[in-house]
Protein backbone atom coordinates (compact mmCIF):
# COMPACT_ATOMS: atom_id res chain seq x y z
CA UNK A 1 0.00 0.00 0.00
CA UNK A 2 1.82 3.36 -0.96
CA UNK A 3 2.40 5.93 2.29
CA UNK A 4 1.37 9.33 1.49
CA UNK A 5 3.55 11.91 0.94
CA UNK A 6 5.40 14.40 3.64
CA UNK A 7 3.99 12.28 6.62
CA UNK A 8 6.30 11.16 8.99
CA UNK A 9 5.13 9.33 12.20
CA UNK A 10 5.52 10.91 15.11
CA UNK A 11 4.62 8.96 18.49
CA UNK A 12 1.54 10.39 20.39
CA UNK A 13 4.08 11.78 22.64
CA UNK A 14 5.86 14.00 20.42
CA UNK A 15 2.40 14.91 18.63
CA UNK A 16 1.96 18.57 20.15
CA UNK A 17 5.71 19.34 19.94
CA UNK A 18 5.43 18.16 16.09
CA UNK A 19 1.97 20.21 15.90
CA UNK A 20 3.18 23.13 17.36
CA UNK A 21 6.04 23.01 15.34
CA UNK A 22 3.88 23.31 12.17
CA UNK A 23 1.37 26.27 13.66
CA UNK A 24 4.69 28.71 14.25
CA UNK A 25 5.78 27.62 10.36
CA UNK A 26 1.93 28.93 9.43
CA UNK A 27 0.52 25.81 8.41
CA UNK A 28 -3.67 25.61 8.53
CA UNK A 29 -5.16 22.44 9.96
CA UNK A 30 -7.41 21.23 7.60
CA UNK A 31 -8.43 18.08 9.08
CA UNK A 32 -7.58 14.40 11.10
CA UNK A 33 -8.61 11.01 10.14
CA UNK A 34 -8.50 7.82 12.17
CA UNK A 35 -8.37 4.52 10.23
CA UNK A 36 -9.00 1.73 12.14
CA UNK A 37 -6.95 -1.57 11.53
CA UNK A 38 -6.68 -4.99 12.54
CA UNK A 39 -5.33 -4.29 16.20
CA UNK A 40 -4.03 -1.07 15.64
CA UNK A 41 -5.17 2.38 14.56
CA UNK A 42 -3.52 4.64 12.31
CA UNK A 43 -4.43 8.66 12.85
CA UNK A 44 -3.65 11.06 10.26
CA UNK A 45 -3.25 15.48 10.66
CA UNK A 46 -3.48 16.91 7.52
CA UNK A 47 -1.93 20.53 7.30
CA UNK A 48 -1.68 23.06 4.71
CA UNK A 49 0.05 26.16 3.56
CA UNK A 50 0.38 27.85 0.41
CA UNK A 51 -1.47 24.66 -1.60
CA UNK A 52 0.91 22.47 -0.17
CA UNK A 53 0.02 19.26 1.97
CA UNK A 54 1.84 18.42 4.54
CA UNK A 55 0.24 14.90 7.17
CA UNK A 56 1.63 14.03 10.36
CA UNK A 57 0.84 9.95 11.64
CA UNK A 58 0.15 8.16 15.01
CA UNK A 59 0.56 4.89 14.97
CA UNK A 60 -1.03 3.41 17.54
CA UNK A 61 -2.20 -0.42 19.08
CA UNK A 62 -6.01 -0.28 19.40
CA UNK A 63 -6.57 0.69 22.52
CA UNK A 64 -3.77 3.30 22.35
CA UNK A 65 -5.04 7.29 22.59
CA UNK A 66 -3.66 10.76 21.34
CA UNK A 67 -3.49 13.94 23.21
CA UNK A 68 -5.78 16.52 21.92
CA UNK A 69 -4.88 18.88 19.79
CA UNK A 70 -7.51 21.99 20.23
CA UNK A 71 -4.72 24.16 22.77
CA UNK A 72 -2.87 24.63 19.31
CA UNK A 73 -5.86 24.30 16.54
CA UNK A 74 -8.96 25.34 18.44
CA UNK A 75 -10.97 24.05 15.40
CA UNK A 76 -9.85 20.77 15.82
CA UNK A 77 -12.49 20.13 18.53
CA UNK A 78 -14.90 18.93 16.12
CA UNK A 79 -12.90 16.30 14.30
CA UNK A 80 -11.52 14.62 17.39
CA UNK A 81 -14.57 14.71 18.89
CA UNK A 82 -16.16 13.18 15.33
CA UNK A 83 -13.50 10.17 15.58
CA UNK A 84 -14.10 9.74 19.50
CA UNK A 85 -17.79 8.86 18.54
CA UNK A 86 -17.27 7.45 14.65
CA UNK A 87 -14.14 5.43 15.40
CA UNK A 88 -14.03 4.62 19.25
CA UNK A 89 -10.26 6.81 19.22
CA UNK A 90 -9.42 7.88 22.85
CA UNK A 91 -8.45 11.28 22.90
CA UNK A 92 -7.60 13.09 25.84
CA UNK A 93 -7.67 16.84 27.28
CA UNK A 94 -10.60 17.87 25.05
CA UNK A 95 -11.06 21.52 24.65
CA UNK A 96 -14.63 20.72 23.87
CA UNK A 97 -15.83 17.34 25.01
CA UNK A 98 -18.99 16.32 23.14
CA UNK A 99 -19.04 13.42 25.38
CA UNK A 100 -20.45 11.41 22.70
CA UNK A 101 -23.02 13.44 21.59
CA UNK A 102 -21.92 14.74 18.48
CA UNK A 103 -23.88 13.29 16.30
CA UNK A 104 -26.21 11.74 18.54
CA UNK A 105 -30.54 12.61 18.84
CA UNK A 106 -31.02 15.03 21.31
CA UNK A 107 -34.94 14.88 20.97
CA UNK A 108 -36.12 12.40 22.39
CA UNK A 109 -36.68 12.15 26.13
CA UNK A 110 -34.37 9.55 26.62
CA UNK A 111 -32.30 10.76 23.72
CA UNK A 112 -31.14 7.10 21.73
CA UNK A 113 -31.23 4.09 22.65
CA UNK A 114 -28.59 2.94 25.42
CA UNK A 115 -27.24 2.76 29.25
CA UNK A 116 -27.83 6.35 30.49
CA UNK A 117 -24.00 5.88 31.64
CA UNK A 118 -22.49 5.04 28.67
CA UNK A 119 -22.33 6.62 25.15
CA UNK A 120 -22.85 4.95 21.94
CA UNK A 121 -21.43 6.04 19.11
CA UNK A 122 -23.63 6.55 15.25
CA UNK A 123 -22.06 3.29 14.14
CA UNK A 124 -23.08 1.59 17.48
CA UNK A 125 -26.53 2.80 17.52
CA UNK A 126 -27.70 2.14 14.09
CA UNK A 127 -29.51 -0.37 14.61
CA UNK A 128 -30.36 0.99 18.49
CA UNK A 129 -31.75 4.30 17.22
CA UNK A 130 -32.32 6.71 14.82
CA UNK A 131 -30.21 8.85 12.83
CA UNK A 132 -31.31 12.00 12.68
CA UNK A 133 -29.45 14.15 15.50
CA UNK A 134 -29.83 17.09 12.52
CA UNK A 135 -32.92 16.81 12.37
CA UNK A 136 -34.18 20.91 14.40
CA UNK A 137 -36.86 20.10 17.19
CA UNK A 138 -39.31 23.22 17.44
CA UNK A 139 -41.56 23.03 20.25
CA UNK A 140 -41.27 19.27 21.08
CA UNK A 141 -41.87 18.84 17.52
CA UNK A 142 -39.42 17.53 15.00
CA UNK A 143 -39.03 20.00 11.54
CA UNK A 144 -38.33 17.64 8.42
CA UNK A 145 -37.32 19.31 5.09
CA UNK A 146 -40.02 17.51 2.50
CA UNK A 147 -36.52 16.47 0.99
CA UNK A 148 -35.48 14.66 3.95
CA UNK A 149 -33.53 11.41 3.38
CA UNK A 150 -34.13 10.29 7.41
CA UNK A 151 -36.32 7.49 7.34
CA UNK A 152 -39.09 7.90 10.19
CA UNK A 153 -38.80 6.67 13.43
CA UNK A 154 -41.84 3.48 12.87
CA UNK A 155 -42.97 4.47 16.45
CA UNK A 156 -43.93 7.85 15.20
CA UNK A 157 -46.22 6.76 11.93
CA UNK A 158 -45.48 9.13 9.13
CA UNK A 159 -42.75 11.88 8.62
CA UNK A 160 -44.11 15.67 9.91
Amino acid sequence: MPMLADCPTVGPDALLTEVGALHDEGWRFVTASCVPRPGRRTVLYHFERGETIRHLRVELPADGSVPSIGGIYAGAFLVENEMIELQGLAVSDLAVDYGGRLYRDFDGPEGWAHDADEAISVIEAAGLGRLDACVPVVDGREVRPSTTRVPPDPSEGSVR
